[in-house]
C-alpha cells in the first residue's frame, strides 16, 4: 500500500496570504473607483453650472423640467412677498425661500439666500439667476413652528395658490448679496454615471471580502484533509 501524500503546513498559510493580497488589491481598486466617483461629481458640477445660462420659460413643464436640474437658469417675473418661508437646516441655518411669479401665472420657489426670513425681496419685475434644483426630501429633524425643514415643493404647493414649477432656484452669491443675504449652499443632483462608479467601488469591495473568505475556507479545508490523511495512516 502506497504512502499518503505529504501535505505541507505552509500551503494553508500561502493560500491565505494570496487571498489577503487579492483582497488588498481589490480594496485598493474599490478606493480608486470611489475617488473617480468623487472626482466625477466635482467635474460634472463644474461643467453643468459653468454652461451658458438657460431661460426658465413657459416651455419648461413638469414633463421636461428634469433636463435643467443642476444648470444655471434665469427667470423673469416678480416676487410675491407674502409667500415667503424659512427653511431651517439640521445645523439651524435658515434659507429664505420666496415665491417668484412668472408671466404664465406659475410660481417658482427661489432660495434667495441665508437669513432670518424677514428679508424683503425686490419689488417689481426683475430677472434672477441661479442653479435649478429638484425638490428636496422631507427632513428628519425638528424645526420651529411656521418653518420648513427642506425645500419640499409638494408642501409649498399645498399653501401657495398658484401652480408651482417642479424645481426651485438657488440664487448665486452675487444676487444673494445684493438682497442682503448670504449665499445658500447648492447640492447638485447625482448623475447616472456617478452612481455607476459608486456601484463599481462597492463591487470591488464585495470581491475583496469574497476572496478573503474563500482563501480562509480553502486553507481550512486543505488542513482538515491533511489531518484526515494523517489519521488514516
Amino acid at each position: 500500500m502506497g504512502e499518503a501524500p505529504v501535505r505541507s503546513p505552509w500551503v494553508p498559510r500561502l493560500i491565505v496570504a494570496v487571498g489577503v493580497l487579492a483582497a488588498l488589491i481589490m480594496g485598493w481598486l474599490g478606493l480608486w473607483q470611489a475617488q473617480v466617483f468623487a472626482n466625477q461629481g466635482k467635474s460634472a458640477a463644474a461643467a453643468i453650472t459653468g454652461e451658458p445660462v438657460r431661460p426658465l420659460d413657459a416651455s419648461v413643464t413638469g414633463d421636461n423640467v428634469g433636463g435643467l436640474w443642476g444648470h444655471t437658469v434665469s427667470v423673469t417675473g416678480h416676487y410675491v412677498p407674502d409667500q415667503q418661508v424659512l427653511v431651517v437646516g439640521a445645523n439651524g441655518t435658515g434659507r429664505v425661500v420666496t415665491a417668484f411669479q412668472l408671466a404664465d401665472g406659475r410660481v417658482v420657489a427661489i432660495a434667495r439666500g441665508v437669513g432670518s426670513g424677514r428679508e424683503v425681496p425686490p419689488s417689481g419685475d426683475v430677472t434672477q439667476t441661479g442653479v435649478f434644483l429638484p425638490t428636496e426630501a422631507a427632513s428628519d429633524w425638528t424645526v420651529p413652528s411656521g418653518t420648513y425643514g427642506s425645500v419640499r415643493l409638494q408642501a409649498l404647493a399645498q399653501v401657495w395658490p398658484q401652480p408651482v414649477v417642479s424645481g426651485y432656484v438657488t440664487l448665486d452669491a452675487s444676487e444673494a448679496k445684493a438682497q442682503g443675504l448670504s449665499a445658500a449652499a447648492v447640492v447638485l443632483p447625482t448623475l447616472d454615471g456617478q452612481f455607476r462608479n459608486a456601484g463599481y467601488a462597492l463591487q470591488w469591495w464585495a470581491f475583496a471580502v469574497f476572496a478573503l473568505v474563500m482563501s480562509v475556507l480553502i486553507a481550512r479545508n486543505y488542513r482538515r484533509r491533511g489531518m484526515q490523511l494523517s489519521d488514516g495512516d
